[in-house]
């Protein structure tokens, strides 16, 4: 395992397709970290300089000023709507003043902890019936001046510019948020609402997310979207109509629709960034394709039709690679392997899978005796012999039950994995699941341990993930045992990979004022981002979830809850773990369902910018 100081550089609703499934000048220390900088406008305050490069993930040091005035004198007075009236100032009188009882600020959420490189906030509220004039108040100790603004709208951008200026400068320090509503139609006193800070984290986050989105239930209503650090818009990375490998088989061995792909599933990124493998629709077999912009589709140069008939075996689960076996002649995928009953397709149904077993998956296996479109039996015979060249499974000595939902880390050397009774189409449903590790061992596998605080008798533990170095390992916790495939009861929390105490993360709650609590709001699948930075003896993580806490959903069945994406912070320091409530990725679609983020530094189009 990967000390904390040292950096990676590279790295369901439940659909039937989608089964299977991060001291200077202007109070800013030195970082360290990886990435390169890139000039951004000079049109507010006193200048920004050089901060970062969208998507590029590095920090660079901040020009200082000791008072900075990246914030105007004079009020702003928000014309995207109905124009607040010019006497606005009037009417909230001292800043101080307000009667209990007034907006809710969903966004930011108070204790935020933001990337220096991020997304530039959105504010959003809820206020009381007849309140229609908000002021949002917004203070540094560093900033000569506060940024008020007035508002008629519900929601208000900070713009670029200053966000880029404020981010550069006020690191580390508490940024104040405070909202307050008068009713233009019977003036009076204001309302307080919600009051508190945020900070700027003196750490970027890099690469770029790709992530599963639905509009309903069907194989074609379900695709990869994705976007950048930074970026405000996101982009088609990848359709089921794109992908152009073939070989899909049927649970007994004979073509499918033609082989060609149905639908996108869970999914995960290639070590390169440059393609992803994710899960067909049933019977559940794998597919790879490129989400490059000149390449989108196509089925990376390294795959034989060996590797290929290896993976449109049927009953495989949720994939995953490591960096460390990413190389000419050493090339291997690990995922479930659901028949237990043989290696060869036997004509029976094997979606209850409770004895799935981790297999390997070599993507340069030699090219198969018999042509893809061969007679069912021999395609039997082919798959039966390749087993050992093209494919095998990791021993798990000491774990009885399946095994589902693998992790593998950074150095290559561990999977991480659900031990579980619970195994249906790959994916995990209703049962007990503990996360175990085991050695990958140059495929022959070892010793399978519980992990010690995430294999607790009284709940399951599943969906886990390892941090960029390898330190702390993510999840999802229920009561168990019970459902685990969309339990709206799941909670995320983390752990240190060796074992010890969890944490539950902060970001698991909304803020109160919202009347919306956890448990009940699916927070679900977390994945870090692809590099950590340490400062000053504090290293700085991030995970991105998926969550239905905002209420939206399914485009085409309104009776379904649709769960969008939220990032969080998480700052290990010696042995103490702190985390931080959630940011909303407001530059995602709201008509979509999104779930199973895969946050990489994925080599999609850059997203347009939304008009």
């Amino acid at each position: 395992m990967r000390t904390l100081q040292q950096l990676i550089g590279t790295l369901f609703v439940g659909s039937v397709c989608a089964i299977a499934c991060s001291s200077g000048p202007g109070g800013s220390p030195q970082a360290q970290g990886t990435g390169g900088s890139g000039g951004i406008p000079d049109d507010i305050g006193t200048g920004a300089g050089n901060v970062f490069e969208v998507g590029s993930g590095g920090p660079v040091e901040p020009p200082p000023c000791e008072v900075c005035e990246d914030f105007p004198a004079a009020p702003v007075l928000d014309d995207s709507g109905t124009p607040p009236p010019a006497n606005a100032p009037e009417l909230f009188g001292d800043p101080a003043s307000g009667a209990p009882g007034g907006p809710c600020l969903a966004e930011p959420e108070i204790g935020a902890l933001f990337p220096n490189n991020w997304l530039r906030p959105r504010f959003r509220w809820t206020a009381p019936q007849g309140q229609d004039l908000f002021e949002i108040r917004v203070h540094a100790d560093r900033e000569k001046n506060d940024l008020v603004v007035y508002t008629t709208n519900r929601e208000w951008k900070m713009p670029k510019a200053m966000w880029e200026n404020l981010a550069a400068h006020v690191r580390n320090e508490p940024i104040t948020l405070t909202i307050r509503s008068v009713s233009t139609s019977a003036p009076g006193a204001p309302l307080m609402g919600t009051s508190g800070p945020i900070t700027i984290a003196p750490a970027p986050a890099g690469g770029s997310m790709v992530y599963w989105a639905a509009i309903g239930e069907g194989p074609a209503d379900a695709w990869l979207e994705g976007f950048g650090v930074g970026e405000e818009g996101v982009v088609n990375a990848l359709k089921v109509e794109q992908v152009q490998q073939g070989g899909r088989r049927t649970e007994n061995g004979g073509l499918r629709d033609q082989g060609a792909v149905k639908c996108i599933g869970c999914h995960t990124s290639t070590p390169d960034g440059e393609s992803v493998i994710f899960t067909d629709h049933w019977p559940w077999g794998l597919a790879i394709a490129s989400v490059q912009k000149d390449t989108v589709g196509e089925v990376p140069p390294y795959v034989t039709p060996g590797g290929s008939e290896a993976m449109a075996q049927a009953w495989l689960g949720a994939p995953k690679m490591s960096q460390a076996h990413f190389s000419p002649g050493d090339r291997i995928v690990v995922t479930s392997y659901g028949r237990d009953r043989g290696t060869v397709w036997d004509g029976g149904s094997y979606s209850t899978m409770p004895n799935a077993r981790l297999a390997w998956f070599d993507l340069e296996s030699p090219v198969p005796t018999y042509p893809l479109d061969a007679n069912p039996n021999l395609v039997q015979q082919e798959m039966a012999a390749a087993e050992g060249t093209a494919y095998g499974f990791i021993a798990r000595e000491g774990d009885t039950r399946g095994a589902l939902m693998p992790d593998w880390s950074h150095d290559g050397d561990t999977l991480v994995y659900v031990s579980t009774d619970a195994g249906k189409d790959g994916r995990i449903a209703a049962g007990a699941g503990d996360l175990y590790t085991v050695p990958y061992n140059n495929r022959q596998g070892g010793a399978a341990t519980p992990l010690q605080g995430a294999a607790e008798p009284a709940f399951n533990e599943y969906y886990p993930a390892f941090s960029p170095d390898d330190q702390l390992v993510a999840f999802n916790r229920t009561p168990g045992p019970g459902e685990m495939y969309y339990n709206p009861a799941s909670d995320i929390h983390v752990i240190p990979s060796t074992g010890g105490a969890a944490t539950r993360l902060a970001a698991n709650d909304p803020p109160a004022c919202l009347g919306v609590s956890s448990p009940g709001i699916h927070n679900s699948w977390p994945r870090w981002s692809p590099e950590t930075t340490t400062v000053d003896g504090k290293t700085y993580y991030w995970v991105i979830f998926s969550s239905s806490r905002d209420g939206y959903t399914l485009q085409k069945d309104s009776n379904k809850k649709a769960s969008q994406l939220y990032v969080t912070g998480v700052v290990v320091e010696g042995t103490t773990v702190r985390t931080y409530p959630s940011i909303y990725l407001w530059n995602q679609t709201t008509g979509t369902s999104n779930h199973t983020p895969a946050w990489d530094v994925f080599k999609i189009p850059p997203a347009p910018v939304p008009l």
